[in-house]
This record gives C-alpha cells, sequence and structure tokens, in this order.
C-alpha cells in the first residue's frame, strides 16, 4: 500500500484501514471528509461530447445563405453592414430601380373608347351569347368552311 495516494494523503488513523470506497480521506477544519473518485463526465458535460466539439467555421449552411432575404444593398450605400466575402455581394451591386413613384395627381385607370361597345351586345347574357338556337354547322362537310364558320361564331359570342 506504499505510494498510493491514500496513503500519502489521508490521517496516519486511515492509512492503514481497508476503507476503498474513497480516493483518499482529508481532514478539514477537525471534521474528517473522504474524497470521492473521480467520475468521468458523461452527456454533454464529457469532453468529446457533440456540445464540446469545435465546428465548422461556416455558421450557416450554403442553402440559408443562398436563399435567405436579402437587404437592399448597393454600393451607393452611406454605411454598408459587414459581410463574409462574396464576388457576387449585394453591398457590390448597383441599385435597382425597384419601384418608381407615379406623377402627382396622375390617373390609375383609363376609360376606355366607349364606341366598341355594340348596343346589341351591351346588355346580354352569357346564356344568351354562348347558346345558339340552331346548329349553325349543320349539313356542312366541307373542313375548311366549318372552321371559319367556327372561329366566326366564337369570335361573335365574345363580343
Amino acid at each position: 500500500m506504499e505510494g498510493t495516494l491514500k496513503s500519502t494523503k489521508s490521517p496516519k488513523f486511515f492509512q492503514s484501514t481497508r476503507v476503498d470506497s474513497c480516493q483518499y480521506v482529508a481532514t478539514k477544519n477537525g471534521q474528517t471528509v473522504a474524497v470521492s473518485f473521480p467520475v468521468t463526465k458523461t452527456g454533454y458535460k464529457a469532453p468529446n461530447s457533440w456540445a464540446n466539439q469545435k465546428r465548422s467555421s461556416e455558421t450557416i449552411s450554403h442553402s440559408g445563405a443562398t436563399y435567405r432575404v436579402h437587404t437592399d444593398m448597393h454600393a451607393g450605400m452611406p454605411t454598408k453592414p459587414l459581410v463574409p466575402y462574396n464576388p457576387n455581394s449585394y453591398r457590390s451591386r448597383l441599385p435597382s430601380a425597384d419601384y418608381v413613384a407615379p406623377y402627382r395627381n396622375a390617373s390609375q385607370f383609363e376609360i376606355g373608347d366607349r364606341t366598341a361597345c355594340s348596343a346589341k351586345t351591351v346588355f346580354r347574357t352569357s346564356n344568351q351569347s354562348l347558346l345558339v338556337s340552331k346548329n349553325i354547322l349543320e349539313g356542312l362537310t366541307n373542313q375548311g368552311i366549318i372552321a371559319e364558320k367556327t372561329k366566326w361564331h366564337k369570335l361573335r359570342t365574345l363580343d
């Protein structure tokens, strides 16, 4: 037992005992205290756990950096935020005109030409315009004539 931690650090009374459940026995302020064996850390406290491992210098993923919402940075800004070097960085680009302010007192709609509307079709319902009372293709077998009549009919129903 000579040379062990228990025989060198413990008081004389505890050096010859058969107590092996502690590393050694210490006396502090008249109190006898057993010092426990070192316990290897497990879980997140362990030195080689995931939380304590060195990570990559990349702070965000490639897709996260590619598809993130960029602020309106451009080369003419008075104060630009610091970003890692990127040859296609927004802070190196010229400003782009996204929104053009309208002129003052400008109208947002145009009144169309009222003569383009036919007086016959102004109050026609969709049923009246799409429902045909008789078959216009009855008795026709020529494909060219059928095609022209169908085009003319479809154009007239949209009036």
